[in-house]
């Protein structure tokens, strides 16, 4: 998968598709950005369709992994976020290579961050100069109570 796999009308199409959602990250992230370290979000409207894109440079020693470093990243994107119910998030961690703890902290950071400032996260990745891998999400939560009234 790479961006070069983009239809012509990607920017119409939801990102809920996880093969079009990994090329647009493709797109954004670049290697450049994956060499040097960057949080990048891909903010979406209500129907999950692309806005914009914000790349967050990380510290040069290395990516801060607890929750309150991710939201103290997403910090300034988050009033902005809430200001348009309904839309959502696609997160995207670029490194230099794989880090397996530290990837697996980032992503819960930014699952907990997000819920914290309820927005939706569609998705976060986990870009380095040879790799891009979707990080394993669970469910969203449901409330039972809710569905049935």
């Amino acid at each position: 998968m790479t961006f070069t796999d983009l239809p012509a009308n990607w920017l119409t199409l939801p990102l809920t598709d996880p093969d079009l959602a990994a090329n647009v990250v493709d797109l954004y992230v670049s290697q450049g950005d994956r060499r040097r370290g960057v949080l990048s979000a891909l903010l979406c409207d209500a129907d999950t369709r692309f806005l914009a894109a914000i790349h967050l440079d990380l510290p040069e020693e290395g990516p801060l992994t607890s929750p309150k470093s991710c939201a103290k990243a997403l910090a300034p994107l988050i009033p902005a976020l809430q200001l348009r119910p309904g839309g959502a998030l696609l997160l995207a961690l670029g490194r230099p290579r794989p880090d397996p703890a530290s990837d697996h902290d980032w992503t819960q950071a930014a699952l907990q961050t997000c819920r914290a400032a309820s927005i939706r996260l569609l998705a976060f990745y986990l870009a380095t100069p040879g790799r891009l891998q979707r990080a394993p999400l669970p469910a969203p939560h449901t409330d039972p109570v809710a569905a049935v009234g």
